[in-house]
């Protein structure tokens, strides 16, 4: 079949849970069938490390779209009924471009998240499947309690909006595919649920191999892409309201936070002993399997927390709560929702190798059997069939 892949920007290098995900959906497709790849870029750098990505698609076609024009289609979408995330990646260029490319007769049109999900036509002769990957919508109720000033005012607007959105974008495709059965229940009606699909991420076992050394006792550490609102909450709301509790029975205790672009209040939890901020880094690797505990105090968020994946597949442990643990068996991990029940979770890890032990090898072994890549991806194939 011929596959035409929308994605908001370029999934290489494979960096990122999204990126990631897009990825490997694409390097899968690809083996059977013929792929073009059409994704917006920034500017002309992007385009720089192509060549090693060549072997994954037949064909690919660039949009660029400056983030200056963006901001301008968010300022004009203000006052209109559609999400903000929406606007910020309409481009009558994309447009012209997939109606051009559909000419050349392709079977089925993939969206890569909600946003490009405005480029889906109305011809009913191809199949049309948007990867929504999360329920936005459920993030953004979440994440109301915790929202402040100016951005809880957006928060408000745009969780109404992005329903709406959501709803009808299910409506318009052929096939919704989510990554939890969480995320896709709170989006599950009596009238979309056949089209919706639940195809969760997969862990590549080759890079995130089980590990089983030394690890440093005194620290524990959080992962994750710092721009998000979920991650920094959950950054510093450990900071505030758990470490101080771990640092009065441990003084010795450190703190990572590992993740690209953290913000100021976050930077300026770094104290070079304690908390330790690093920005971007080439490898988590090193940072999680270093740790006796992996933390992940989600208050916010939706889908399935890549973090906590790589974690268990690389033998480090996970406390997290029941939001960062949906989507997975609670089972298989250590669950705690308030700072003293986190705090005695951690400790308890810290304390008992035995218990951190036998914790890495029930929790590398779940990965592998339900989280394995080609497995995963068996239910890709049969979602893209006619």
């Amino acid at each position: 079949m011929k596959i035409l892949f929308l994605t908001s920007r370029l999934p290489f290098p494979p960096v990122g849970g999204d990126k990631l995900r897009t990825f490997n959906f694409i390097k899968h497709l690809n083996k059977n069938h013929h792929l073009t790849l059409l994704s917006f870029i920034e500017n002309e750098e992007e385009l720089n490390e192509l060549s090693e990505f060549e072997q994954y698609y037949n064909k690919i076609i660039t949009i660029k779209l400056p983030k200056l024009e963006s901001y301008k289609n968010c300022l004009i979408g203000l006052f209109s009924s559609k999400p903000l995330q929406i606007h910020y990646y309409t481009s009558d260029s994309m447009e012209a471009a997939v109606k051009r490319e559909l000419e050349n007769g392709y079977d089925v049109i993939f969206c890569h998240l909600i946003r490009m999900a405005q480029y889906l036509p109305n011809n009913r002769n191809i199949k049309k499947i948007v990867d929504f990957t999360d329920a936005i919508s459920l993030n953004y109720i979440r994440s109301k309690k915790y929202r402040k000033g100016l951005f809880s005012i957006i928060n408000y607007i745009e969780s109404k909006r992005v329903l709406k959105y959501e709803l009808a974008t299910i409506d318009h495709a052929d096939t919704s595919i989510f990554i939890s059965q969480i995320d896709a229940d709170f989006l599950r009606t009596d009238k979309n649920s056949k089209k919706i699909k639940v195809i969760a991420n997969g862990v590549d076992f080759e890079k995130f191999q089980f590990y089983n050394e030394g690890f440093d006792e005194n620290q524990v550490t959080f992962v994750g892409n710092m721009r998000t609102f979920p991650n920094t909450d959950a950054v510093l709301y450990f900071t505030q309201e758990v470490f101080p509790i771990l640092r009065k029975v441990n003084p010795k205790i450190k703190f990572y936070v590992v993740g690209t672009e953290p913000n100021r209040e976050v930077l300026n939890l770094h104290d070079g002993e304690n908390v330790i901020v690093t920005g971007f880094v080439d490898s988590v690797i090193p940072y999680i399997t270093n740790s006796a505990v992996l933390v992940a105090p989600m208050r916010v968020g939706a889908g399935v927390q890549n973090k906590i994946l790589e974690s268990m597949a690389l033998g480090t442990p996970v406390v997290t709560t029941t939001i960062g643990a949906e989507g997975l068996e609670k089972s298989q991990l250590t669950v705690a929702d308030s700072p003293a029940e986190i705090s005695q979770k951690i400790l308890e890890l810290m304390k008992d190798k035995n218990l951190r032990k036998q914790k890495a090898i029930f929790g590398r072994k779940y990965i592998e059997k339900k989280f394995h890549w080609e497995v995963v991806l068996q239910n890709l194939d049969k979602t893209i069939k006619p």
